[in-house]
């Protein structure tokens, strides 16, 4: 922040402290260098009423005149990385009926359900033509797949029968599996017969297939039996040189390294195809492994982070489509998934981690440390046949797929922006003037867990919050404006209050505010909860916790109607998001101080405060954003129609130099 516009400030307030589609033909610009040497967002033409927003909210219908009965329903999108985005899991009414709302990016064009019943899988897919949807699932609606029973077909209340595991090995020739779902402990099997740090696993025969240094063996992992199966033979020497990566889809071998992949008969060795890859550079494939998902789709998790590989149409190219935002920090050992399509990482050393990522946008999240090395995972992973009359708490959901199996009001998480990452509210505290648009004086990463119920309604929200600064001389505060009525919460608890500025009622939401829209306050001074941990001050994570007095509908909570907002040293001095609406604890008089039209937006259309739905690296202290993200400005200029990736690590978008990379992970 620079604290020269301190001295417009003061005379006038002497109470204040002193302390859609993605243009991808656009050319890019080289990360090492400027878009101008001298250019600011202060230089940028904004587009009329632009108000720098990515996504859209959408009403969805489901009707069901094929097969009217209760059905599993399954939302998905198709994100700018060309991957299927699961927006939400719900279940329709006994007539296959369902209404929702839900909130995407504004680029997604086409939205696609699958619904689950009498034993089949259909699929619809819809256009995104309007703010109002319908899926009909008629005679005419696409039949996918079948699956072997009907997920509602009982409710008796037997014992759990399956839980998901990973397998794992490391290079001392150790073998044995992690119970994630049991506090990822240990159990020890036979040691493999040579030393290894390659691996897939067949949980149908109980069989992992692993390599050492070009010799393919089986294991049996409840035995301990080895047996050489061949010599690798691809077309490639680094393949046929020893430790690939490996998974396993359909009783076949897939295996993989830097540029060439291959298909083996694991009974015998014999190479079925030779594949090369497209789109993956060498300096981001390196370490890591391959996974296939529920719906048959490969990832590879590496150094460059989570990428999906897609084959073409004559089966001998991968081309890889990124994922994440950033490059992984540690180097990756192995790969897993579960059944709710979770992928869980390894990491080098003797000391290795497991880390959960999610396969939607690579996010990622530490889960468990050992004092142990971990080279390489694969999975045993439940099926619904598994759970076939599980339902412990009558709800009507199965309990492999119920998760809160014991407790009949709760059914599903749904995370908002995802399970792992963090969105970002990165704000400039100057206001009403201009500040130096290095958006790093208030940063807020949050995620927020809205559980539902088996009637797709939400019975309470799990907020985590971590607060950030790079040099903020404000003591500043961070509070949500709700878009529902006070009569709809029953407790807000976790708000960190250190000063007077701020007090609470009885329900835990802010004092003196209208109850249309309640406000919490997440803290009420940053500066007094972060601490100097380098380039980057940050607090602990907040975790807050929202109960109902009844459930409410998704479309009551409305992520997209949440105005979050700052407040700078004193209560009323707001800072929102472009267009966001002021409490009544506003001052109006800041209107006509300083530089702000009326919405939070100057003359010229530039913010105080931006929303990013991943984890925002901000730029250095007096450093344009426009320096540090070379392509901010055609973002801007293009009515946020080209670039929205902006804010990746993508080659062309960025200027390290001049940010600070916060790649610290957090734990779950």
């Amino acid at each position: 922040m620079k604290t020269q516009y301190l001295k417009y400030l003061l005379p006038l307030f002497i109470f204040w402290s002193c302390t859609t589609t993605i243009d991808e033909d656009a050319p890019a610009i080289s990360s090492d260098q400027d878009q101008t040497s001298n250019s600011t967002l202060a230089d940028v033409t904004v587009p009329e009423g632009f108000d720098y927003s990515t996504d859209r909210d959408l009403h969805i219908k489901v009707t069901s005149p094929n097969y009217p009965r209760k059905s599993m329903l399954r939302l998905y999108y198709i994100d700018n990385k060309d991957q299927k985005v699961e927006i939400q899991n719900a279940v329709s009414t006994d007539q296959g009926a369902f209404e929702t709302h839900v909130t995407v990016p504004s680029y997604v064009e086409k939205l696609y359900m699958t619904k689950n019943a009498v034993g089949l899988i259909w699929e619809q897919e819809v256009n995104v033509i309007s703010n109002f949807l319908s899926f009909t699932f008629d005679e005419n609606a696409t039949l996918i797949d079948a699956f072997a029973y009907d997920q509602f077909s009982s409710n008796g209340r037997t014992k759990n029968s399956c839980e998901d595991y990973l397998v794992a090995i490391n290079g001392k020739g150790k073998a044995f599996t992690i119970h994630q779902e049991n506090d990822y402990t240990i159990t020890e099997y036979p040691d493999i017969y040579e030393k290894s740090y390659a691996m897939a696993y067949d949980q149908e025969n109980d069989v992992m297939y692993y390599d050492v240094k070009g010799n393919l063996y089986s294991h049996t992992l409840s035995t301990g039996v080895s047996v050489l199966i061949d010599t690798m033979r691809t077309t490639d020497n680094n393949l046929n040189n020893g430790y690939p990566r490996m998974t396993m889809k359909d009783g076949k071998l897939y295996i993989g390294t830097k540029g060439a992949y291959a298909i083996l008969d694991p009974s015998t060795g014999a190479v079925l195809k030779n594949i090369s890859v497209q789109n993956l550079p060498d300096n981001k494939n390196a370490g890591g492994d391959l996974v296939f998902d529920s719906n048959g789709e490969l990832y590879q998790a590496c150094s460059g982070g989570l990428y999906h590989l897609a084959m073409n149409a004559d089966t001998t190219v991968y081309t890889a489509t990124r994922i994440s935002a950033d490059n992984f920090p540690y180097y990756l050992t192995g790969v897993a998934i579960d059944r709710f399509d979770n992928i869980y990482v390894s990491t080098n050393g003797k000391n290795s981690k497991i880390i959960r990522m999610d396969k939607k946008d690579g996010s990622y999240a530490i889960v468990k440390r050992y004092d142990r090395n971990i080279n390489d995972l694969a999975a045993f992973i439940c099926s619904e046949d598994d759970f076939v009359n599980d339902d412990a708490d009558g709800d009507g959901i199965s309990d492999g797929f119920d998760e809160y199996p014991n407790d009949s009001t709760m059914a599903f998480n749904n995370y908002y922006p995802g399970r792992n990452g963090f969105g970002t509210y990165a704000f400039e505290d100057l206001y009403p003037n201009e500040g130096d648009y290095d958006f790093n004086d208030v940063i807020v990463h949050y995620r927020h867990n809205y559980i539902t119920n088996a009637r797709n309604e939400v019975v309470k929200m799990e907020s985590k919050y971590i607060a950030k600064s790079v040099k903020a001389a404000f003591n500043s505060g961070f509070g949500i404006a709700l878009p529902f009525h006070i009569d709809s919460l029953a407790s807000v608890t976790g708000s960190i209050l250190n000063t007077n500025l701020v007090s609470l009622n009885a329900k835990g939401t802010e004092t003196g505010v209208s109850d249309e829209h309640p406000v919490v306050i997440v803290f009420d001074n940053q500066n007094s909860i972060v601490t100097n941990n380098g380039d980057i001050k940050y607090s602990d994570v907040i975790s807050m916790e929202m109960s109902f007095t009844a459930p409410i509908s998704v479309q009551t909570l409305g992520f997209a109607d949440f105005n979050p907002f700052i407040f700078a040293n004193v209560r009323d001095r707001e800072i929102h998001l472009p267009g966001g609406e002021p409490t009544i604890k506003f001052n109006t008089a800041y209107r006509t101080a300083g530089d702000d039209a009326g919405d939070f937006k100057t003359t010229s259309g530039h913010p105080w405060g931006l929303s990013i739905t991943h984890k925002f690296h901000p730029p250095k202290e007096n450093i344009d954003i426009t320096r540090a993200y070379n392509n901010f400005v055609r973002f801007v200029t293009s009515n946020g129609l080209s670039f929205r990736n902006w804010y990746t690590d993508d080659e062309g978008n960025r200027n390290t130099d001049k940010m600070y990379l916060d790649l610290e992970a957090v734990e779950d």
